[in-house]
């Protein structure tokens, strides 16, 4: 008997035929006019800045001046990188970076575990933890300030671990840890809301499993939370390097907003540096070149660690 091609009941014979060329065209192009404004918005904020820099970078602007450009070529990037100043604010920031993001990582995944494992007030203590995340950045690098005044009870207390009761946003030696004290307290809870979304979705057989065979917190966290959570902590360690190369608000409170990153430059970060060469010097070109230079080196250091969790995503 020949097979039966009839439709199902209810479910009709052109519902299972292929789109028209001219269908497909007609969504693509719907597609595209809905999505016009946002990609609109996204040209004028975005992509204009952008290319933006990189023609001012090659130029030398005044702020007061500004149709009066001259082109100067690559004479901007080659005083950046012979002016100590600017290599200095490319290893202050760097060594920002390399103290803020594994430290603010680990915290934050043990905060997770911590709160993921409370069976009462899991809602509070994750809202404690979230809340300096959203609160006025002035205000906490303020209070922060204020709790690490010389003869407060902060200084006296690490002075008998062996540190000097000086004010710590003064102290040459103190004032990047302590800048990086309020950057770390601000986004732990960000990031641990991050990892606490990650633990949902990590099967609890396999904790179940590791209980039966005598595995203990330790070994849990080691062998079964961190790799479950790889994909968390690439994003994790990849937005919180990207936003501690950007440092900005907490380093010119804690400078007082002077240009040079007080105290002694100790708080110079590439940010501040830009933001001084295009509002303080009116030096466009400078601040642009600076700019393209930072985010060259954003952009290697995300490559890097990029290809670091790759390599160690293959040999697990």
């Amino acid at each position: 008997m020949p097979a039966d091609t009839s439709s199902p009941p209810g479910v009709s014979t052109l519902s299972r035929r292929p789109r028209r060329p001219r269908a497909r065209r007609r969504d693509t192009t719907s597609a595209y006019v809905l999505l016009a404004p946002a990609l609109a918005l996204l040209a004028v904020w975005f992509l204009y800045p952008i290319v933006s820099s990189f023609l001012l970078s090659v130029q030398a602007v005044n702020v007061f001046y500004y149709s009066q450009r001259t082109w100067v070529g690559l004479a901007n990037f080659q005083r950046l990188l012979s002016d100590p100043v600017f290599r200095s604010t490319i290893r202050i920031t760097l060594t920002f970076v390399l103290i803020v993001v594994p430290a603010q990582t680990v915290l934050a995944l043990l905060a997770a575990v911590l709160v993921q494992g409370l069976r009462r007030l899991r809602t509070f203590y994750r809202t404690a933890l979230f809340v300096p995340y959203v609160t006025s950045t002035v205000a906490v690098t303020a209070v922060f300030m204020d709790l690490f005044t010389v003869h407060s009870a902060l200084p006296v207390f690490f002075s008998r671990l062996g540190l000097a009761d000086v004010s710590w946003f003064a102290d040459v030696h103190l004032a990047l840890p302590f800048l990086a004290m309020i950057y770390v307290w601000m986004n732990l809870g960000l990031y641990m809301v991050i990892f606490l979304s990650g633990l949902q979705t990590v099967p609890a057989e396999l904790y179940e499993a590791a209980r039966v065979d005598g595995a203990g917190a330790v070994h849990e966290l080691l062998f079964i939370t961190v790799p479950s959570l790889r994909p968390f902590v690439l994003f994790v360690v990849i937005s919180g390097m990207i936003g501690a190369f950007q440092i900005f608000d907490q380093a010119y409170v804690v400078s007082g907003g002077t240009i040079l990153g007080g105290p002694a430059g100790a708080t110079s970060t590439i940010v501040i540096f830009i933001f001084a060469q295009a509002f303080r010097y009116n030096k466009l070109g400078s601040a642009s070149a600076a700019a393209v230079l930072f985010l060259v080196v954003v952009s290697l250091a995300t490559l890097v660690m990029r290809r670091i969790f790759r390599e160690e995503t293959r040999a697990a």
